[in-house]
């Protein structure tokens, strides 16, 4: 009974969104007016095109369906196979090294002798085959560093032979049970190409350590429920560690993509095009380090959003071979998502533009706009969070997007305009990642756009003297949320990275009124 009640909401918001859409193009086009007003209409209805393309996705392929996590089967344990471990290194400090070498050397598997660790070092440092020596590892080190950790696993893979690869990043520490809940799942299916399991951090994550600790993992509902249900469609994103794939699948992929800097991303999507599956699994077998400054979690931030859309340009996700049509929209919808910046910012702007200068991006009757948008809007943003149980927030999602929003629509739009970065930048960790202070451009962009929503609040509550409240009504609440967002944003900006004792990874689960009391009292 409740299955069915969850899908018949899910039914009417998605329908609620067509009317919403249909009610848009037919009545509400400024099309008698200005260019300049055509313009941004436009803009606006291509904008909301793509959203409800993407939540009609998300409703056919992550809340429809059952999100099960695959078990691995139980095997002999002399059908266990021989695996290299791959950790990749650049500039990270040995200590951090160590410990993921000896969490590495610890996995348990039925003969220990079919376990072979590599690291796999571009920063060519002769201290470290000395340490990996001492964790029963190779020292990999290549002529050159080229193509990033793309080119030194592709190093890798010339010079090992094992049929399985498992890879992680310098600061992900398997747990010991990581081959034997992933290794099994190739055992009789060659078609298997890769199992891919969640990350998760030691540490708070920077949207817990600057905000409230009493929300999940920031990523926690991409990796447990959008990857979960992404296993029907075999559209599972590899994300570059945690992960074992195939070697054969790799090498009928052609190794690890080379012709952008997320390798991970377009690597796991070659392997998809070539029949091979992607497993993603919800058990949580691996701890890293989450970035603790502003600066470097938006470097981080800038090179995977970069990275998607160097992948979308290098292969074409509806005129690339071998992909289904719904592969083809979930990568489309996992690529696009991060052009979030230039939709927030263009949200953000827009009743500025009109309370200030009378730009008209929207027009039509009042009441009967606002009964059309604020249906889906609601049923969107609240019913369907409250039916996944928490799992999922939206509003906490446009506060982390919100936040992001200055740097990355700027970094975004430079992509898409072909000012390319194909510079592999190294998230700082460890030692490296010590600096807890914020960024003062991201700062005095937040400021700059508070301002102007309260300007704008101002200056329309003036004209309202003139014009009446119906022209400037939704203009004024919209300049009010995003002003209510922008305090969360400041907030961010303001207070500095904290490390919480006795911090427990993966403790909280839900969203919920304590993560909202989390950002009065951070505790300790």
């Amino acid at each position: 009974m409740v299955k069915k009640l969850k899908l018949l909401v899910y039914l009417i918001s998605l329908a609620a969104t067509v009317v919403y859409i249909g009610y848009r193009l037919a009545f509400t086009m400024p099309f008698n007016l200005y260019a300049i007003d055509i313009i941004f209409g436009l803009i606006v209805i291509i904008v909301e095109l793509i959203e409800a393309l993407e939540f009609g996705v998300y409703f056919w392929h992550v809340l429809r369906p059952e999100k099960v996590s695959p078990k691995a089967p139980k095997i002999k344990d002399e059908d266990y196979p021989d695996v290299d471990v791959f950790v990749a290194t650049y500039n990270e400090d040995e200590d951090l090294l160590a410990k993921t070498l000896e969490a590495c050397s610890k996995m348990k598997y039925p003969s220990k002798k079919k376990v072979h660790i590599y690291l796999c070092d571009d920063g060519h440092r002769d201290s470290l085959k000395k340490l990996a020596k001492k964790y029963g590892a190779e020292h990999i080190v290549r002529d050159n560093n080229n193509f990033a950790k793309a080119g030194n696993y592709n190093h890798a893979l010339k010079v090992t032979n094992s049929p399985y690869i498992a890879i992680f990043d310098a600061d992900m520490r398997p747990t010991p049970d990581f081959l034997i809940k992933t290794v099994p799942f190739f055992h009789d299916d060659e078609k298997v190409g890769f199992v891919q399991a969640p990350q998760s951090f030691n540490n708070p994550d920077i949207f817990q350590a600057r905000l409230s600790k009493q929300t999940p993992f920031e990523q926690d509902y991409f990796y447990h429920y959008i990857q979960i249900a992404r296993n029907k469609t075999n559209s599972v994103i590899m994300c570059g560690t945690n992960c074992v794939l195939s070697r054969t699948a790799l090498k009928k992929a052609g190794g690890f993509a080379q012709a952008t800097i997320a390798e991970d991303v377009a690597t796991g999507m070659l392997i998809e095009r070539k029949g091979f599956r992607g497993i993603a699994i919800d058990d949580v077998i691996a701890h890293g380090e989450s970035v603790n400054s502003v600066p470097a979690f938006l470097k981080q931030r800038s090179r995977w959003g970069r990275g998607c859309i160097q992948t979308a340009k290098a292969y074409g996700i509806f005129r690339f071979r071998g992909l289904k049509l719904s592969q083809r929209l979930d990568y489309f919808v996992a690529i696009n998502y991060w052009c979030f910046g230039l939709k927030r910012m263009l949200y953000m702007i827009l009743p500025l533009l009109f309370a200030f200068i009378g730009i008209i991006a929207i027009q039509g009757d009042l009441v009967v706009f606002s009964i059309i948008f604020f249906t889906q809007y609601l049923l969107k943003r609240f019913v369907i969070d409250w039916l996944e149980r928490g799992y999922k927030s939206s509003t906490w999602s446009k506060i982390y997007e919100i936040i992001q929003a200055p740097y990355m629509a700027v970094v975004i739009f430079g992509e898409l305009i072909g000012i390319s970065s194909k510079k592999f930048s190294v998230t700082p960790k460890g030692n490296n990642n010590k600096k807890r202070g914020g960024d003062l451009r991201l700062t005095i962009a937040h400021l700059l756009l508070f301002g102007a929503n309260i300007a704008g609040i101002v200056v329309a509550a003036i004209r309202v003297q003139d014009t009446g409240i119906n022209l400037y009504l939704i203009p004024i609440i919209w300049m009010a949320i995003n002003t209510a967002y922008l305090l969360f944003a400041l907030l961010f900006d303001f207070r500095r990275s904290r490390q919480y004792k006795n911090f427990k990874p993966n403790a909280v689960k839900h969203y919920g009124i304590k993560s909202y009391l989390g950002l009065l009292k951070r505790g300790s």
